[in-house]
């Protein structure tokens, strides 16, 4: 079984902060939807 390695997130494109799913679902012309990497599977830094 494959682990999926982000989930969904929603935005609003006037201030880049995260907003629910409920207000992202429900104006999908204010925001963006976009896959959030889970915890330790982003950008760690490491060279």
């Amino acid at each position: 079984m494959a682990t999926k390695n982000s989930h969904p997130g929603y935005r609003s494109n006037n201030s880049g902060r995260f907003v629910t799913k409920g207000y992202g679902q429900s104006h999908p012309s204010k925001t963006t939807k976009e896959a959030v990497p889970n915890p330790g599977r982003g950008d760690t830094g490491r060279k």
